[in-house]
This record gives structure tokens, sequence and C-alpha cells, in this order.
């Protein structure tokens, strides 16, 4: 089987960011898929380049091959401030369409990841290729595209009914989808988690021996990080001192200083900035807990990179985490925007040991049953039955 993706996150040289889509295509091939992938590039001059964003996608190669796997990175002019967002996969689209990849023809179907732009763009290829087109939802599409109202919102909703399949990242994620995909084209495939059976060792040197809760993310404002702030504050208030280390950067960072001051707990929240992958996984193996109550959470690489380690996590309630994480046995689940919730857990966790070591090993085994093997084998049975319903949707045209 041989499939056309299209994904304007893939990674390319150089940047190790996005993995999970390049994952997912070298276990598909391991079952026999043959895939090319299209990852549309964003493109300004180099005389208006202005951050380091830009740089990147400027100086991306037309193409390149990563572990076997080639991808071609065809370059469109964005408009600036999200202007047009809705037609950038025409854009993009005529960007692609005359690339020998496709050209050439020979594809049995097409992977979008995301509805918008990347959707967008694939349906207009498989059209001209008369090949059937699948969606993968990872979040944006629902907590953000559908949510915007005007052209996006539409767009976004009018690529994923025409779809061919549309595959969600989470049970959570799904149950947004179901009013714009009919529910014979609606599949659940959780991502699968990288490196899931390494053993990595604790992060020792980092406080020994004091009580440590560590969150990763970007900082901004659905991740919940005020909340864990106000929990450190309410947990010192009661006596208590535990210390909270925030992995990541972003624009909420200021504000978290000036709270974690208010709250009395500047001397135990600590700004780490961007931690290497390795560092952050050595720094989950030795928490006492891994948090991040966020909102609109569609999966979060996170949480299953942490129960890797048998560390216990606590996600928010209602989110995609649900999927793998079974209250009070796998890990826990708290009401998102509760600091009063989060100061409980925490407490619970380190005043029972013992429990608090069951989670983890439990979150462990929950977590080594999602593997990139399992989410490929879910996709390919969505290739498979999106083929064989495509020559009794081709009769009904005729």
């Amino acid at each position: 089987m041989r499939v056309l993706v299209v994904s304007h996150l893939y990674p390319s040289p150089g940047v190790e960011r996005h993995l999970f889509v390049h994952e997912q295509l070298l276990t598909l091939r391991e079952l026999g898929v043959e895939p090319h992938v299209i990852s549309p590039t964003p493109w300004v001059p180099r005389v208006l380049w202005r951050d380091e964003r830009q740089r990147r996608r400027g100086e991306k190669p037309r193409q390149a091959v990563r572990d076997g796997i080639t991808a071609d990175y065809p370059r469109f002019v964005q408009p600036p401030k999200r202007l047009l967002f809705d037609r950038l996969g025409d854009i993009a689209y005529r960007s692609a369409r005359s690339l020998p990849s496709v050209t050439a023809g020979g594809w049995d179907l097409i992977h979008a990841h995301q509805a918008l732009p990347d959707g967008a763009m694939a349906q207009r290829l498989a059209a001209d290729l008369r090949v059937p087109c699948v969606v993968t939802v990872h979040g944006a599409d629902v907590y953000q595209h559908l949510r915007m109202g005007g052209g996006v919102e539409k767009r976004a909703k009018a690529v994923l009914a025409a779809a061919d399949a549309v595959m969600a990242n989470s049970s959570a994620v799904a149950g947004l989808l179901e009013r714009v995909v009919a529910p014979e084209k609606l599949t659940v495939v959780l991502n699968g988690t990288t490196g899931l059976g390494e053993s990595v060792e604790p992060a020792s040197d980092y406080l020994p021996g004091e009580p440590l809760v560590l969150t990763v993310g970007y900082l901004i404002e659905r991740k919940g990080i005020r909340d864990l702030v106000a929990a450190l504050g309410l947990l010192r208030r009661q006596g208590r001192t535990v210390h909270l280390a925030i992995a990541g950067d972003g624009p909420l960072r200021g504000a978290l200083q000036a709270q974690a001051a208010q709250e009395g707990v500047a001397d135990t929240v600590h700004f780490l900035g961007r931690v290497p992958h390795a560092r952050v996984l050595a720094l989950m193996a030795r928490a006492q807990l891994v948090a991040l109550p966020s909102w609109d959470e569609a999966f979060g690489l996170v949480y299953t990179e942490a129960m890797a380690q048998g560390t216990p996590v606590v996600a928010g309630k209602g989110e995609g985490p649900e999927d793998f994480i079974t209250d009070g046995e796998s890990g826990y689940l708290v009401p998102v925007r509760s600091p009063d919730a989060l100061a409980s857990i925490i407490a619970q966790v380190l005043d029972d040991p013992e429990k608090a070591a069951a989670v983890g090993q439990a979150g462990r085994a929950a977590a080594l049953e999602l593997s990139w093997e399992r989410n490929a084998r879910l996709t390919l049975g969505v290739y498979e039955r999106v083929l064989a319903e495509a020559p009794r949707k081709d009769a009904s045209a005729v």
C-alpha cells in the first residue's frame, strides 16, 4: 500500500520536534505501507526573517530523507497574522500539485494530519489523484479551528465532513467531532509513545530528599500551572513545604513568578526553562508526582512518558488522558481549575508513598500498552476499510 502523507508539522533536518507522525510512519512501514511525506512550509523572503521560526522554515531543504522516509517541503507564501487561514490549504496545494512525487501517481490513499491547512490541501490532491483521503485530528482542529467562527470554522467542518475517514487521538477529541463527522467515519486511534520500555536513571542530584512535583509544558493559561502554584500556596499555609519544578518556558512565566511570590512559595517554585528531553525523563523519574492539570488537552505525551517511569501523574478530568488514566488506580484525575483538588492529591501522594508507588506501577503498565505498533495497526485498519469502500463510492458516483 502506497500512502501520501501531508503534515506541516513533520520534522525537518536538524529539528527534533513533532516526531509523532514520523514514528507512526516508521511502524506503518514495518506493516507493509510505503509512505512519502509532503510537508507544506510557509515561506517569507530572507530579508523579512524576524525570528528563529522563520529562519528554520527558510532553511529547510526542498527534500530530505529521515530513516529511509522521503519528505518534500514545498514552499508557499503565508499571509501574516492568520489572514486567509481558511484558504491556506488551497495556497499550499498550488505549490505541491506539481511535485514529481505527486505527478508520478501510483498512490492508494492520502493521509493528512490536521484539517487545516493539511486536510484542505490533501483533499485537493486526492481529487486530482482520484484516491481516498483520511484526516487525523490531534487537537488544534477541535480546540481552536472549530471554535474560531467565520471562514476558519466553516472550512474545518467542511474538510472533516468530506473526509473518507477521520481519526481522533482521544475519546475527548472524538466527542467534540460527533456533530461534524458521521459516526461510521470516526475512529479513536490513541497516539503511541516512543521509548516506553527504556529505563531512566532518576535525577538524584536535583533537590535530594525534598518532596518534588514536576510539571512540563509550554507556559500558557490552559496548562493549569497557575493552579499548581496556588496549590503549593495552600499546602504552605497548611504547614507543608513542597517543591514544584517547572520545565518549559512561555509567555506566562513572568506572571507565574509573580504569583509564586504572592503565594509565599517563591523559594519552592523553580523555573527550569527549556530542558533537554533526557533530563526531563530523569526529572520525571525523580519526582513524587508529575502534574499537568490542563484543559483542552487532546492526548498529552507528558503523561505517558512520566507514567512509563513509574511516577504517578495527575491530569484534568474529562480531558484526553482519561483514555489511559483510571483515577486512583493508574494515575489521578482532578477537575480543572481546582487548586484545592490538586493540593489534596499532592498531600495524598506524599502521605502514602506505598499507595503512590502502586499507582505509579499501574500507570507504567497502562503506558506500555500505548505502543506505536498498536497505533499503526489501528491506522492500517482504517486505511484498509476506506480502500475497501472506495469501489462502492466510485460506483455510486457514476
